[in-house]
């Protein structure tokens, strides 16, 4: 069944019809015309009556995909969508902007530092220290009221630290939070633009994280974890390790997180362990030693990704709260025992979409229960970035076109050798004479950045996330080939011209495609400026078929890396004990 969406003369929305045979005349005598393709909705061109029923929408929330639904009184789905958020990105982005900064910040720093050298104007008053190339300098201590350790200022005493007079203001939740509380509200209203929406319904996420670890967990033990009775996590590795390093028995100097929290590590003791300095170094920048790290302790991967909900649930529903208050909706929040209950009682799936039109049916009795035949899929695009760098690639030594070397020195995290390391080990078994060459013979391929648009002061035609026209005359065919997509990147070359003796530089704009594919942007024009775009329908069945596999394969892999796990302990406990 295939629901056309109707407005009326002056945009206001009308219940929605499945009588596309009717559709079809009133375009074609010019009765009304086209609003949008997905979903595709019709305004009327003439005055028609205003008479409604109500419309209940269910709202399932979610930090990586947000459900939308709308039913009937007598329960039939009208409306089916699934929001893509991409709302993991936002921290490791900041993050990233975050190391950019401060290297813009360290280079200004190293740059003031050699010019006061140069003119002779370095501290004078200070204790002896060494700065980067071990060249003596002097160096004050100074303690900011809000920090926790002093910092230290080298050759040169700088500005006062600005972070001490930072003041979130009321109210103030995380980026990532905005950002689901932004487009949960952007989906409320697109879909109150195409039905008159009369009644929502909210799930309110509470999720107990201690009872998903351990189902038969008791009241006392709640307050009773494995920080009880430790004021940090340092005193209870201290203790578990008897304040040895973990590998090599001296004294623990360092803390170290088995799983990094950039690749999915949680903040636990299960994933924490006790270092000296020169081990954790070392596991820093060797593969073989992380391994060996793994045989002592396999650490803890993120299982939920929900925590964020947690803390949000609040300020969304004063959120959806007013704009019903402002637009004279009903809201009536719900929770997960109730949905699970509509969806047993109907016999619905479980997903995003089908949960979220379960929702809308809760604490109603109806008489037609079936998910639409068509769900529509909607993205959210990042369209602008504050960041002034893109992208940072390494310095590559190259000998006789392979590459033998990255970076001057080692990097953070680096796992193959730098150039410091192979002189030294080339040093080993070569003569001086021999080094000498070898340093002639190789090619180095500096490391490059890639700016934004906005340093580069560049305005692109499309912007991602746009709802992009694309129309090209094939001669050859005599026809028109037309298309209608949602912009996932905009990428430029340039291309150098030679007319009549003068060379010119043009930039080929190239607009990506959600399959692989790139249209020119000669051809392109926008129609719709939006961080949420619908990318797209899939029939229900298959998209719940697709579901299913991806949760099937994630189970397998799963099940694969803890098997590896197990096998990488009981062969570390056999080294151990042999």
């Amino acid at each position: 069944m295939v629901y056309v969406y109707v407005l009326d003369k002056h945009g206001k929305p009308l219940m929605p019809t499945t009588r596309c045979g009717h559709v079809r005349r009133l375009l074609k005598s010019g009765k009304a015309v086209v609003v949008s393709t997905t979903p595709f909705t019709i305004r009327l061109k003439y005055e028609s009556t205003h008479f409604t029923q109500p419309v209940h929408e269910g709202i399932d929330t979610g930090r990586e995909n947000i459900g939308d639904a709308a039913s009937l009184e007598d329960g039939r789905n009208v409306f089916l969508a699934d929001v893509k958020t991409h709302n993991k990105s936002i921290k490791k982005k900041m993050v990233e902007r975050a190391g950019f900064r401060r290297e813009r910040r360290r280079h200004r720093r190293i740059r003031k530092q050699r010019r006061a050298m140069h003119d002779q104007t370095t501290m004078q008053k200070g204790k002896a220290d060494t700065v980067r190339t071990k060249r003596a300098c002097q160096s004050v201590e100074i303690t900011y009221p809000s920090a926790d350790n002093p910092v230290t200022q080298k050759v040169i005493q700088g500005k006062e630290s600005k972070f001490a007079n930072r003041r979130r203001p009321d109210g103030w939740i995380t980026p990532s939070a905005r950002q689901v509380i932004q487009i949960t509200m952007d989906e409320i209203k697109q879909t109150a633009k195409i039905l008159p929406v009369t009644d929502i319904y909210l799930e309110r996420v509470a999720f107990d994280f201690q009872k998903l670890e351990n189902t038969n967990i008791r009241k006392w033990q709640y307050g009773k974890g494995p920080l009880y009775g430790y004021k940090t996590y340092k005193d209870y590795i201290w203790d578990e390790q008897h304040g040895k390093c973990a590998c090599c028995g001296k004294p623990i100097e360092e803390y170290h997180h088995i799983h990094h929290r950039a690749e999915g590590g949680i903040d636990n003791v299960k994933n924490i362990i006790g270092l000296c300095h020169h081990c954790h170094e070392e596991i820093h920048n060797s593969k073989e030693a992380e391994d060996r790290l793994m045989e002592l302790k396999q650490g803890a991967l993120q299982k939920y990704c929900v925590g964020l909900l947690n803390s949000v649930m609040p300020a969304l529903i004063d959120a959806v709260q007013a704009y019903c208050d402002e637009h004279g909706l009903t809201l009536t929040a719900t929770n997960g025992k109730t949905t699970s209950e509509t969806r047993d009682k109907y016999g619905l799936e479980k997903d995003h979409c089908i949960d979220a039109y379960a929702i809308s049916l809760a604490e109603r009795d109806v008489t037609t229960v079936r998910p639409a035949d068509t769900i529509y899929m909607k993205r959210r695009f990042k369209k602008k970035t504050k960041a002034l760098i893109s992208t940072r690639n390494q310095r590559v030594y190259k000998l006789d076109g392979k590459a033998v070397a990255y970076n001057r020195h080692k990097a953070l995290n680096q796992k193959t050798d730098s150039l410091e390391e192979l002189l030294v080990q080339y040093k080993g078994s070569h003569s001086a004479k021999d080094v000498q060459k070898l340093m002639h013979r190789m090619k180095v391929e500096p490391a490059r950045r890639t700016y934004t648009y906005r340093k580069q002061g560049l305005v692109a035609p499309v912007r991602p996330g746009d709802l992009v026209l694309y129309r090209k005359v094939r001669k050859v065919k005599g026809d028109v080939k037309t298309e209608v997509f949602s912009a996932v990147s905009v990428e430029y070359t340039e291309v150098v011209k030679k007319t009549n003796g003068v060379v010119t530089k043009e930039r080929d704009w190239k607009i990506g495609v959600d399959d692989n594919r790139v249209r020119k942007s000669k051809f392109c024009s926008v129609l719709n400026h939006s961080c949420v775009q619908f990318t797209g329908s899939e029939p229900t069945s298959e998209y719940l078929k697709k579901v299913e596999e991806e949760a099937a394969e994630r189970k397998k892999k799963a099940a694969k890396k803890a098997a590896e796990h197990k096998t990488k302990a009981a062969e570390g406990a056999a080294k151990a004990s042999a």
